[in-house]
């Protein structure tokens, strides 16, 4: 059977009839086919209008991002790479340790501000650049100013913790937080920073990304900016870096704080980096392996002290201190604050150092806090250069215990005594005076007679002795027979030609020139002033200013340096006493140490003059000692004064040990370190040593009578001179032989009562604080 219908606005369709037992095609299919297709066009419609609205949203927040990101940057205005201005310090260099001029040490930089110091990426090593990459990151050359993994794992961290704990910054990063930015670790400031850091990649290359770092990045010990890290760690300039030294800058950005003056916790972190650089690739096992047994600098920087513009180690400070007095004193200011000066200094760092150690090391002899302080300098006489300098054991005083300490000298004050009796035509050897306690009367200023009582320590007496003996026993009767002319054999105006004498020699300290107490050392000098003197007699009687500086060069740009001072352009000195008496003066102090009571400071073959001192109460104990070539001038006292030493040194002379070794032990010792392996030198025109002679030597008998002077409560503040002077015999006086010593004793013998104190109402015991 065949249906046949019409369709509209179209021919008749006829369809057949379908077959028994055949599939049926029915209408009803045709129209699920045709909903389906429908129901397929509506969905690509959606998909399609979806696609449209998410490409709008991408594009939208591409702008928006865009628009949020120009915003960042824009944000903080000029992005040109900051100018990072030196401070064009001064540097102070010791003496070279060695041979080499490499083994210089930074002791010091003096500058006004922040001691920063700038490099061009030119300048500095491959190795420091990728000693930097493998440390801080290991990805920078890859990534385009942020690590997006890091970043997204700071975030979660940050997100989780509810705060801001943990940084994932790239170099780029930490250079715009150094640079643009604060320190603030907030979210919105993470954002702000990795959008500067993309646009700071986009500006420059990445080598001179790692240079504007390195620039502005702290090193510790006040050191800011890399080239100011290389002067400081390794006194030298930044290009000059091997691949240990640019390793161990790197290390220290670890904690510049703690590294930069913890040489082996230092150390440790340089290693980190080299294996870091290793498994990078940047250096060879072989590299690697060099770099390793490279030592950082013994004189690895302690806590620097900051104090007006300088900046030193605490075992360096008084030294670098005393070098920027001088440099202001001839350059001025501007030059020396700002200048870029370079200072190469007459330093022995080494000496010094040990001097530093023997004194206040653990194991040194002033070890215990409560043991005495010590002053110790040592000066070339020949060229005043100072090559050692050790004051008060705190470091961090702001007090030169070698240079401003003020304290009685006592008995080393004699030789001045004794050039001036040679300058009047007294001969030290024929001269004699009778050695006894002795009753001065003397006239004040008001006109009235006063009593002046002198005595020996212990109350020891020699009969007549020359001058030259009286020196070495330390006599205190003899001198001040001397200065106050008994019998006309003594000074005329004795106080003043001391004073004079010692004023030419070197001491710079205001001196009286009407008390006679001055003969035994009661007016207050300094250490230096001490050493300085003496340095004048060893030199043949010519006098020449100590310094502490060599050589002074000007960094004036484009690698131009002027140079302000040459080594040997001083002045070589003025010529202040007489070679000849200066020359006699040495003969009488060589033997105060080969047969008087010095021999402590004995050097062996070695010819050693000096002469040793106490003052009142025994609160100062002194020796000041010189071979052809080196003068060593060593206190020992309480930094705050009015302390007795009784008890710790030998104050009985017969009794050769105490807890603390004398003055005459530390001169011993140091000479000894400082010149081991130099050849023996001998005082030019002096043959023999000087010994004791007239003297049978009996064992017990005291080698010292060192000063004790008596009565002075009884002698006025205000005595002008010896306007009439008379001697009386004491009670305990001995005529005849001089007694003798046994050898080799120390016992330096201290005074035990006041000195007279000087004209003018000054106390003797008025340190000068």
């Amino acid at each position: 059977m065949v249906s046949t219908y019409q369709r509209r606005g179209g021919k008749a369709v006829t369809n057949p009839t379908p077959v028994k037992g055949a599939t049926r095609i029915g209408p009803s299919k045709n129209i699920k086919k045709s909903r389906t297709r429908s129901k397929d066009g509506l969905k690509a419609r959606l998909l399609k209008w979806l696609g449209v609205a998410l490409l709008c949203g991408i594009v939208a927040a591409a702008f928006f991002v865009a628009g949020g990101y120009l915003g960042l940057v824009r944000s903080v205005g000029n992005l040109e790479e900051p100018q990072v201005v030196s401070s064009h310090p001064t540097y102070i260099y010791s003496e070279p340790v060695g041979e080499t001029a490499g083994s210089r040490r930074v002791i010091g930089t003096i500058f006004e501000g922040e001691n920063r110091k700038a490099a061009s990426v030119e300048e500095m090593p491959v190795s420091l650049l990728d000693a930097l990459v493998a440390k801080e990151d290991a990805r920078f050359r890859e990534h385009a100013g942020v690590d997006l993994a890091g970043i997204m794992r700071a975030l979660w961290v940050d997100i989780r913790a509810g705060e801001a704990v943990e940084g994932a910054s790239t170099i780029t990063q930490q250079y715009v937080k150094n640079a643009y930015l604060s320190q603030d670790r907030a979210l919105s400031r993470k954002l702000e920073e990795a959008a500067i850091a993309i646009e700071i990649e986009r500006r420059y290359e990445k080598d001179r990304i790692l240079g504007m770092y390195l620039n502005t990045v702290y090193f510790g010990s006040n050191a800011y900016g890399v080239g100011a890290a290389a002067e400081t760690y390794f006194s030298k300039s930044i290009e000059d870096l091997t691949l240990g030294e640019s390793a161990t800058l790197i290390g220290l950005l670890w904690s510049p704080s703690t590294l930069g003056v913890d040489r082996e916790e230092a150390t440790y972190q340089r290693n980190l980096v080299l294996e870091k650089m290793f498994k990078a690739g940047y250096i060879t096992r072989q590299d690697h392996r060099e770099a390793l047994d490279e030592a950082l600098p013994e004189q690895w920087p302690k806590a620097a002290m900051i104090e007006s513009g300088l900046s030193a180690p605490p075992e360096t400070r008084e030294f670098a201190a005393l070098v920027r007095e001088e440099l202001l004193n001839e350059y001025g200011a501007a030059t020396v604050l700002q200048g870029g000066l370079s200072v190469y200094t007459t330093l022995n760092l080494q000496t010094h150092t040990g001097a530093r150690e023997m004194l206040y090391g653990p194991t040194g002899f002033l070890a215990y806090p409560e043991d005495p302080d010590a002053a110790l300098v040592s000066i070339e006489p020949e060229t005043g250069y100072i090559r050692t300098m050790v004051g008060d054991r705190d470091q961090e005083s702001q007090f030169n215990l070698v240079t401003q300490a003020m304290r009685q000298p006592g008995s080393s004050f004699k030789p001045f005594a004794l050039i001036a009796a040679l300058q009047q035509g007294i001969d030290p050897q024929t001269t004699k005076f009778v050695s006894e306690k002795k009753r001065y009367t003397i006239e004040n200023t008001e006109g009235k007679p006063e009593k002046w009582v002198v005595d020996n320590f212990e109350e020891e007496h020699r009969g007549p002795i020359s001058l030259e003996q009286a020196l070495w026993f330390s006599d205190n009767s003899v001198f001040t027979d001397l200065v106050m002319n008994v019998d006309g054999k003594g000074l005329e105006n004795g106080p003043a030609a001391i004073a004079d004498v010692a004023h030419r020699l070197g001491v710079t300290a205001e001196l009286d020139t009407s008390n006679p107490s001055i003969v035994l050392g009661s007016q207050e000098v300094s250490p230096m002033d001490m050493a300085t003197a003496y340095a004048t007699i060893a030199n043949g009687g010519r006098r020449v200013s100590p310094t502490g500086i060599k050589r002074v060069v000007q960094d004036e740009g484009l690698q131009n340096e002027k140079v302000l001072r040459e080594e040997g352009d001083r002045p070589q000195g003025e010529q202040v006493i007489d070679p000849e008496i200066a020359r006699a003066v040495t003969e009488v102090m060589i033997g105060d140490v080969t047969e008087g009571i010095a021999t402590k400071a004995n050097l062996g073959e070695r010819p050693v003059a000096g002469k040793s001192g106490t003052s009142e109460n025994f609160f100062d104990s002194w020796f000041v000692g010189f071979t052809p070539k080196l003068v060593t001038g060593v206190w020992m006292g309480y930094a705050e004064g009015g302390t007795t030493l009784e008890g710790l040194l030998a104050l009985d002379s017969r009794t050769q040990q105490g807890p603390i070794a004398p003055p005459t032990v530390l001169f011993q010792t140091h000479m000894r370190n400082v010149l081991a392996g130099e050849p023996v030198e001998r005082f030019e025109g002096i043959e023999n040593p000087q010994t004791i002679t007239g003297a049978e030597r009996n064992p017990g008998e005291s080698p010292s009578s060192e000063a004790s002077v008596q009565g002075a409560n009884q002698m006025p503040d205000n005595v002008q001179g010896p306007q009439a002077a008379s001697a009386v015999p004491g009670p305990n006086s001995v005529a005849g032989a001089v007694p003798a010593m046994p050898p080799g004793q120390f016992a330096e013998a201290p005074s035990t009562a006041p000195i007279p104190a000087p004209s003018g109402g000054a106390a003797a015991n008025q340190y000068g604080f």
